[in-house]
Order: structure tokens, then sequence, then C-alpha cells
């Protein structure tokens, strides 16, 4: 199987709605998260500076949806934890198909931006937010690489913050 991430067209909007309304989606999603992105696209405008907006594929199927984004720009809530700053990149990820659910395929897909995001100047951390009683996100983040650095509480909820460090994370 091949999974690849592809910048997310705006065209595919319906795409991205409809994945966000799914059950198993929206008992995580928060709404926020996405907003700037759908707003871009509405407008017919570029993302904001500092966020990335990805489709994951498998096998050239659409599956998912993941962005990447400048922490730095993204409110106080990140700056309060250790060893968060200038160069890290933060990561929101869904898997919208519901057969693609639980296959190891986030997993992957988190591996793929990792590496992606280490490859580029400047990025030596890269973190992630899933709700502490995400377990699926949590596992698949840890079988990533990415090390569990414990509770916080943000603007949206409780989190669990994971992240990876480019000096030890294994490609």
């Amino acid at each position: 199987m091949s999974l690849e991430l592809t910048p997310f067209p705006p065209a595919q909007r319906p795409l991205l709605e409809g994945w966000l309304d799914t059950t198993h989606v929206k008992r995580w999603w928060k709404p926020h998260w996405t907003a700037p992105v759908l707003d871009a696209f509405d407008a017919g405008t570029a993302l904001p500076d500092g966020l990335r907006a990805w489709r994951i594929d498998l096998d050239g199927r659409p599956i998912g949806y993941l962005q990447d984004y400048d922490v730095m720009r993204d409110g106080d809530a990140w700056l309060k934890i250790d060893r968060v700053g200038p160069g890290t990149r933060g990561i929101d990820i869904l898997i919208g198909e519901t057969d693609a659910v639980n296959r190891k395929h986030g997993r992957a897909a988190i591996r793929a931006i990792t590496a992606r995001l280490f490859a580029e100047s400047g990025c030596d951390r890269v973190v992630a937010d899933p709700h502490p009683d995400h377990w699926g996100a949590i596992i698949a983040f840890q079988k990533a690489g990415f090390r569990d650095k414990g509770r916080a509480i943000f603007p949206s909820g409780q989190v669990m913050v994971m992240a990876a460090a480019k000096a030890v994370w294994k490609p």
C-alpha cells in the first residue's frame, strides 16, 4: 500500500466537510482547528501564514486530512510547554474514511509528515495535542515515534501533549 500526502485541494472542501461530520471524527475533532482552512477555501484565498493543509491518500484514494502549523502563531497555550518555541511545528490529523480507521494509516501519515517537516530547514520539534481519552490517536503518535509529555489544559480543554524531537527521532 502506498500512502501519500498531497496539498488539500480547495475544490474538495465537501470531502473534508463530510469527514468532519462523521461520528468517529466529531467525537474528537475541534471545529476551530479547520475553521481557518474552510474559511480560506470559501474565500478563494491562501491559507493563513504558517498553516498547511494535506490530503492523506492511500493508493490514490483520499482517506483523511492532516494539517501542520507554526505553533508560535497558534496562541499562548503551546508556549507554556517545555522546549516548544521557534522551530516547532504542530500537527492535527483525522482519518475520515470509516473503513480506513484502526488500520495504522494514521501512524503512517504522522510518520510521513514528521519526516517531511524535519527535512525542512528550521524544524527541530513536532508536537500534537490529542484529547487525553483518545487512545487511538495517542497510540498512533507513540508508534510513530512521539513521546508523551503529559497532560495540559489548552483553551479547547484537556490535551495530551505528544512531541517528537528531530535530534532523537528515528525515521
